[in-house]
């Protein structure tokens, strides 16, 4: 038998309030802290302020990064990393949807680092001890919060892929449904869709194991209870609480587990046509189900008892009641990029990773099936 690891974040706080706590997280790493955001959202949610006066209160001298964009660009991380040099940091916070924390993890992993984060992008390995992170998301979906990546694009060479180390990994993760109560229904709707497109990819990967199998089909659950109420009543904390539970099962599934072809098709197909991430998964799903239905009988089997329904058919008609296309025709997807994407898509790690061996007419196949 291979050996087998199991990564999970060195603390993990979950619970309306939670984010109350992150002043004492915080200093038991130190007294010097940069907290990442995006440029809006979480200050006019007022999370940004209370954040800042946990900090204050414990005594933790911080500098505010607030400057994260949508699928942030190396240059960003670039930038943030300045911040955290600058500011003599002994932690990074990111506060925010997957974004804001990858930014926030991958700064703080570099924060050693001499080299532009293009060159890590690349390929290179990081070999200096960076800082620790902490992770507060502010939406359920991403599962950044458990894992040991931080994906990134690159604009100027039109390309996406994550930074993947063992100190990326959160050394506190700050659960607090309460704060995602104001995301709205659509963000919420391809947060939770991409939540539950990593559910089932780690529970169906190859490399999965007993124990990723049980946290990733729980992870499953916890967002069939969610979906798609959650997205229709975003103030019911009891969905909010499913939803965020869920994502953060399907974080640490993937993490250990790896996921599968949708994940090696979405990154090349969102950074090509602007896409946002979650919505290419959601969207691929139906397909990917129908190809791997052969490969997987019994894992299949378990997801058909859980959705009271075939996984293919019970997830294209999830898209339609959470408000979501079937297709990506808006996104002016082209045939002629199709075989660049799919070479792209095959040698990725999610792609190898899948139950069923790929080809690029399969890739081309799932492609035509959404544009």
């Amino acid at each position: 038998m291979a050996l087998s690891e199991f990564r999970t974040p060195g603390k993990f706080v979950f619970g309306i309030g939670a984010v109350a706590s992150l002043g004492e997280e915080a200093r038991r790493l130190g007294g010097r802290a940069v907290l990442v955001t995006g440029r809006r959202a979480m200050a006019e949610a007022g999370v940004t302020r209370r954040c800042l006066a946990s900090l204050t209160a414990a005594g933790v001298e911080t500098v505010l990064f607030d400057d994260v964009e949508p699928e942030p660009d190396v240059t960003t991380v670039d930038r943030c990393r300045a911040v955290v040099r600058g500011q003599k940091a002994d932690v990074v916070i990111g506060l925010g949807g997957g974004s804001a924390i990858d930014v926030a993890k991958t700064a703080a992993a570099l924060a050693a680092e001499d080299e532009p984060t293009r060159t890590f992008h690349q390929g290179r390995k990081i070999t200096r001890h960076g800082l620790p992170n902490i992770a507060i998301p502010s939406t359920s979906g991403t599962g950044s919060e458990m894992t040991n990546n931080g994906v990134i694009s690159d604009r100027a060479l039109k390309f996406k892929a994550s930074i993947r180390h063992e100190s990326l990994v959160p050394a506190v993760a700050l659960i607090d449904p309460e704060i995602t109560v104001p995301c709205p229904p659509r963000i919420t709707a391809i947060c939770g869709i991409d939540a539950l497109v990593q559910a089932i990819e780690s529970y169906l990967s190859r490399f999965a194991t007993p124990i990723t199998e049980a946290v990733s089909l729980g992870a499953a659950e916890e967002l069939f209870h969610a979906l798609p109420g959650v997205v229709h009543r975003g103030d019911d904390l009891a969905l909010r609480s499913h939803a965020a539970w869920g994502s953060a099962m399907a974080g640490l599934g993937l993490t250990n587990a790896r996921l599968g072809v949708i994940h090696g098709i979405a990154h090349p197909v969102g950074v090509r046509f602007n896409v946002p991430h979650g919505l290419v998964c959601g969207v691929l799903l139906p397909a990917a189900l129908e190809f791997n239905r052969s490969a997987v009988p019994a894992k299949f089997a378990r997801l058909e008892h859980l959705f009271g329904a075939d996984p293919v058919a019970y997830t294209r008609r999830l898209l339609t009641d959470c408000g979501l296309p079937a297709r990506l025709t808006e996104f002016g997807l082209s045939a002629d990029a199709f075989g660049v994407i799919a070479d792209e898509s095959l040698p990725t790690g999610s792609t190898k990773a899948n139950p069923r061996p790929v080809t690029k007419d399969d890739i081309l196949a799932m492609l035509r099936s959404i544009a």
